[in-house]
């Protein structure tokens, strides 16, 4: 059990550190709480699942998982208001 919970600690730790812009958008932008608190939902869901689909799309190449992941659900939560 301890292992799983390194897992999905170390997955969501590598998310994070790939989105570097959630900290910096528009001030005022809600949006990206939201993407904070999806992410964290979803690594508190999918537990392993979570950290092994990281890790698989992290590895499939060069910035893939930033590219096919982190940023359109960037773009979808943290958008700037008005």
């Amino acid at each position: 059990m301890r292992a799983v919970r390194i897992l999905v600690v170390a997955g969501t730790a590598g998310l994070l550190a790939v989105v570097p812009g959630v900290a910096s958008a528009a001030p005022g932008a809600p949006g990206c709480r939201e993407f904070g608190q999806n992410v964290a939902g979803l690594a508190q869901s999918l537990g392993v699942e979570f950290g092994a689909t990281a890790s698989g799309v992290a590895s499939s190449g060069p910035r893939a998982f930033p590219t096919a992941v982190v940023h359109p659900e960037q773009a979808r939560f943290c958008t700037a208001p008005g």
